[in-house]
């Protein structure tokens, strides 16, 4: 790494595994080309009046479509909710420490044959972004069940390779953008702090990923800028502009992976 200039937001090992995750996805299902990067935006998730579980069908089935799996069978079903802590008269703080999973993937038989079953935490209801992070992330996994090769490093490292298949999907804004979450929620007499961290990659990672992800699509990474939260902004230039210097040309550094090298060949 250069010693003076902009930095990547993760060193150089984490750089190659991203490079190596991404050969081995675009060999397994298909170059990033028309993918799209996937906007909070209306043209991407229109204005609904749905509510409740109707909201987070209606989330899950648009995060489906944009990921090119909309024909995928897969049900879905609320899991287990976060239970808020009480610090106070009506003041209540929710943590991430013993908090019930955003979302879980797992592979099904049914009256019509096998098919995945993604359930997600009902707390989540209130925090679309969240939401399409968690389904694009446990899409990935429903992507990742159907290889037919190791990924780079194994699968041990399956959880890290899930957020960048979600990236690879067209999601890196939602996933950076939900890595770490702090806000004040309300409902009914009771209020409070809510803190989680989602994902398993680092935001500066995710950010990093969205980067190459766009390179490799001929795509100006900077397009993300606006649509990403403000101190994450910084992150996506610094990133853009060393990957710049590092791998001018992202889709000759990606084929120039061995994956022998991570067993994945």
């Amino acid at each position: 790494m250069p010693l003076f200039g902009p930095r990547l937001p993760i060193d150089r090992d984490e750089l190659d595994f991203q490079l190596a995750t991404f050969k081995w996805l675009t060999g397994g299902f298909g170059p990033v080309g028309a993918r799209p990067l996937i906007l909070p935006t209306r043209d991407h998730f229109p204005l609904s009046r749905a509510t409740g579980e109707a909201k987070v069908r209606e989330i899950f089935d648009l995060v489906r479509e944009h990921a090119g799996m909309a024909g995928w069978p897969c049900a879905l079903q609320a899991g287990a909710s976060d239970r808020p802590t009480a610090v106070g008269n009506a003041l209540l703080l929710r943590h991430e420490g013993g908090s019930a999973p955003c979302g879980t993937f797992r592979v099904v038989d049914g009256p019509d044959g096998r098919h995945g079953l993604i359930t997600y935490n009902p707390g989540m209801e209130r925090d679309p972004p969240g939401l399409a992070a968690t389904f694009a992330h446990e899409l990935g996994h429903y992507l990742m069940a159907t290889a037919k090769t190791d990924p780079p490093g194994g699968w041990d490292l399956h959880e890290l390779h899930t957020d960048l298949a979600a990236v690879y999907l067209g999601f890196g804004i939602f996933l950076a953008n939900s890595a770490r979450n702090f806000s004040q929620f309300q409902s009914g007499g009771e209020m409070g702090w809510s803190s989680r961290r989602q994902g398993y990659l680092s935001e500066g990672a995710l950010v990093t990923a969205t980067v190459i992800f766009q390179r490799l699509a001929g795509r100006v990474p900077m397009y993300a800028a606006p649509f990403l939260k403000d101190y994450l902004r910084k992150d996506l230039k610094n990133a853009d502009r060393a990957l710049l210097k590092l791998a001018p040309d992202m889709a000759a550094a990606v084929s120039a992976v061995d994956l022998a090298e991570y067993g994945s060949a």
